[in-house]
């Protein structure tokens, strides 16, 4: 058993070698080098990912005891090597031990850059070529989606992207045992949005929660006052207010603390929170529009509006990440500058704000017809590469759509909304044309950095039809 690195999912080493070589071919230097560059192969991995076993595989026994032993691991996804030529009919029950686990293929040489010339035993010792490519067709007729690297293991790019891999393997275990909290329904005024959320439990995983304005009253009546009370004095210091009264600043603070504890006493991963409804705003008086820290402290995220899709890219972009999301809709468009902007009202997380843009205002969109002028984060989006995500149910299945882009930070651009203010990769007329062909919602979700191939692997685990905007 080796031992794990605690970033990413426990993953598995299978490593496959003919017996051919061992019982026809026989010979103790080639026997010798190939275990030299299994040890290189493990020493690699293990500085990189969570590598917790390593099985070979050179006959029908060391097979079915690998196979065997898979079945019971606790690995969550497993790297497949052909380290030199081996049989492909070793694929079908190894298919059948790993399961719905996900699959990456590398194709192994032992050599970044090739000797000038190869001893017959060289040429044994860097046959994985023509196993994989013996096994690439067989996998495929087996229907085993997988992810495919090649190179030597002091190959950064074959490192990188099973890194990538590793990572992409931990979001995805981590959606089948995510849970959802929904405060409190769906929003009625919107139907693109709507999710079955037991097709979402079904067919991608998360469990969701319903939570009422009564569970959120009854949290935020069994607060510390004296954690109410430093939160505001951290919001006073740290946080210009415009325009705010401060018994609305004190009840603001309240019911967004209140609203962050209830997250996380009900262990929630995301609380998909209908901002808008009007039990919320008759209860309180004002919707929470602040975003405590114990939210990113717990690694409890909020998402907008009921919509449990966009809920579903969060978590998705949040664990790829590891940092805070933002909402937005896209309200204009600058075509002969190629921008976009978009944003949206409600508890948006100031981890991603540029340097000097947060202040706290009062709650434009309610401040005429709730009980108080509200009290909101007001922020743009920093600089940096983005990521964006949507995610749809639709009729026949489920639909996302990704683009990557640069924010461009600076002074807002437009009054009432924390918003991002983006380049797209993509141009405007693109980005408008293809989604008119797919079909969108209005809700996209973006993150810093670039995560491109762990959302096609994702999506391609998920049976999630992906549309990139580029």
């Amino acid at each position: 058993m080796i031992a794990p690195l605690p970033s990413t999912a426990p993953i598995g080493l299978f490593l496959l070698r003919a017996e051919w070589f061992d019982s026809v071919v026989a010979l103790p230097a080639l026997r010798q080098a190939v275990e030299l560059d299994q040890t290189r192969i493990v020493q690699a991995l293990q500085g990189r990912i969570n590598l917790q076993q390593v099985w070979t595989v050179n006959s029908q026994t060391s097979l079915e005891t690998a196979c065997s032993e898979l079945r019971a691991s606790d690995v969550q996804g497993v790297i497949l090597v052909f380290q030199v030529w081996a049989e492909d009919f070793y694929l079908s029950p190894f298919l059948e031990a790993l399961g719905n686990r996900p699959l990456a293929v590398w194709c192994f040489q032992p050599w970044q850059k090739l000797p000038l010339s190869l001893s017959f035993v060289d040429v044994l010792r860097g046959s994985g070529w023509v196993g994989t490519f013996e096994g690439l067709g067989t996998l495929r007729n087996l229907k085993k989606p997988f992810f495919f690297t090649f190179g030597a293991p002091d190959q950064e790019r074959v490192l990188t992207d099973l890194e990538q891999f590793a990572k992409a393997t931990t979001v995805y275990q981590a959606l089948k045992k995510a849970n959802f909290g929904l405060l409190p329904h769906r929003n009625e005024q919107m139907q693109s949005t709507f999710v079955d959320e037991f097709r979402l439990l079904h067919e991608l995983g998360p469990r969701v929660e319903y939570l009422s304005v009564q569970q959120l009253a009854d949290a935020t009546r069994r607060l510390n006052e004296a954690e109410v009370k430093q939160y505001i004095t951290d919001l006073r210091q740290k946080i210009p207010i415009r325009g705010v009264k401060d018994e609305t600043l004190e009840q603001a603070a309240r019911v967004s603390l209140g609203l962050a504890h209830l997250a996380v006493e009900r262990k929630l991963d995301i609380l998909s929170f209908n901002d808008i409804a009007e039990e919320t705003h008759r209860c309180f008086g004002l919707r929470p529009a602040l975003y405590p820290p114990l939210l990113w402290e717990k690694n409890v995220h909020i998402g907008l509006e009921g919509d449990l899709g966009a809920a579903t890219a969060l978590f998705l972009l949040q664990r790829l990440s590891n940092a805070g999301v933002f909402f937005a809709e896209f309200w204009v468009w600058d075509e002969a500058e190629n921008l976009v902007i978009g944003g949206h009202a409600g508890p948006q997380n100031p981890q991603l704000a540029e340097p000097g843009s947060l202040w706290i205002s009062p709650d434009y969109e309610f401040a005429q017809s709730d009980t108080t002028e509200g009290a909101h984060l007001q922020f743009v989006v920093a600089r940096g590469r983005v990521t964006l995500l949507q995610m749809r149910c639709t009729p026949k299945g489920w639909q996302a759509i990704a683009a990557q882009g640069s924010s461009l930070g600076g002074a807002a651009r437009l009054e009432g909304y924390p918003h991002a203010i983006l380049r797209l990769d993509a141009t405007v007329e693109s980005f408008f044309r293809r989604c008119a062909e797919v079909g969108t919602t209005q809700h996209f979700v973006l993150t810093f950095g670039d995560y491109r191939r762990e959302i096609h692997l994702l999506c391609e685990w998920l049976g999630i039809a992906l549309v990139w905007l580029e």
